[in-house]
This record gives structure tokens, C-alpha cells and sequence, in this order.
């Protein structure tokens, strides 16, 4: 007989995002494990409200990180959340070989490169 152990796993909300970004804007200390929770809430505590932020989608060439948060290389920091393209952007060409990835979340904000920040909707929730 094989027993199989069955993981149900919950994904990011916008209801979550919202939470953690107001516990951050409150001041109110809470540890998450979740990437995208922890952007949002360090986004609060720094005065940034995301309440009234669009939901946008968008894609990627190539599969967003384990975490869902976009790494600078070139200055060696985080982004605000996961980097993608909209239909506006202008996509560089050395991508265009990979495979295409859709994401949607709420707007975060404008990375270091000017391209659209989103809280990724597909991201696992850790906590």
C-alpha cells in the first residue's frame, strides 16, 4: 500500500498584498516569509500605499525567479517586485529567444531599468 501526501498550496492574493503593505504603513512589526509579502510590507514602511495600484498583467522571457522578485546585477540589490513587459514595452532583442512567460499582479512600481514592478499573483504563499 503507498500512501501519497497530498500539498495544497495557497497563492499570493491581492487581499494578502493589501494587508501586509497596511501592516508596513502602520508600523506594526511582522516577519513574513514570502518574497512578495516582504516587499510589500518593507513598501509600507516606507510610506508607499499600494491600496489604490491597478492590477496589471504582463510577460517575461524566461521563468520569473523562485522568489518572484527581480534581482539587479548590475547594482546588486532587489527590485520591488517581479520585473515584466506590457504590450507598451520595448522588448530587447537578446530575449526574444526564450520562451514566453505570462504574469499579472498588483503594480509595485517602475524598476531600476524603468520597466514595469509587479506583486506577482502566482507566487507561492510561505506563510
Amino acid at each position: 500500500m503507498y500512501l501519497y501526501r497530498v500539498i495544497i498550496r495557497e497563492m499570493i492574493t491581492k487581499e494578502q498584498i493589501l494587508i501586509a503593505n497596511k501592516e508596513g504603513l502602520n508600523g506594526e512589526y511582522v516577519g513574513y516569509y514570502t518574497p512578495i509579502l516582504k516587499v510589500a510590507y518593507n513598501l509600507g514602511c516606507k510610506g508607499v500605499d499600494l491600496s489604490n495600484n491597478a492590477i496589471v498583467s504582463g510577460f517575461r522571457y524566461g521563468k520569473a525567479p523562485e522568489s518572484f522578485v527581480s534581482f539587479n546585477y548590475a547594482e546588486n540589490f532587489c527590485e520591488n517586485g517581479l520585473s515584466i513587459y506590457t504590450e507598451k514595452s520595448v522588448v530587447r532583442s537578446e530575449f526574444l529567444n526564450r520562451e514566453r512567460f505570462e504574469y499579472t499582479g498588483l503594480f509595485s512600481g517602475t524598476g531600476s531599468d524603468d520597466e514595469v514592478l509587479i506583486l506577482c499573483f502566482d507566487a507561492e504563499n510561505l506563510d
